[in-house]
């Protein structure tokens, strides 16, 4: 079954993440979601940031995508 990811980049901080919309790893807290970045891999995330970043270009994310296919995930991107 493929996970769902979106990718986004946050130009203020020069963040390149990839986020989970479905996966939140504290129920008591639906704002956060799990993500992945490079540095950091899996970590947790505030759908907040997430707004205000934008979605990533496929030139961004590939060694991203790439690199979370190598770890065993099967991606769906979503918008």
């Amino acid at each position: 079954m493929a996970t769902l990811v979106k990718f986004r980049y946050h130009e203020e901080n020069k963040d390149l993440f990839a986020y989970f919309p479905q996966l939140h790893p504290n129920e008591n807290r639906p704002d956060l979601v799990t993500c992945y970045s490079h540095i950091g891999q899996h970590s947790q995330l505030n759908l907040l940031y997430a707004k205000e970043s934008r979605p990533a270009t496929y030139a961004e994310y590939k060694d991203l995508f790439q690199e979370l296919e190598s770890i065993g995930y099967t991606l769906k991107i979503c918008k």
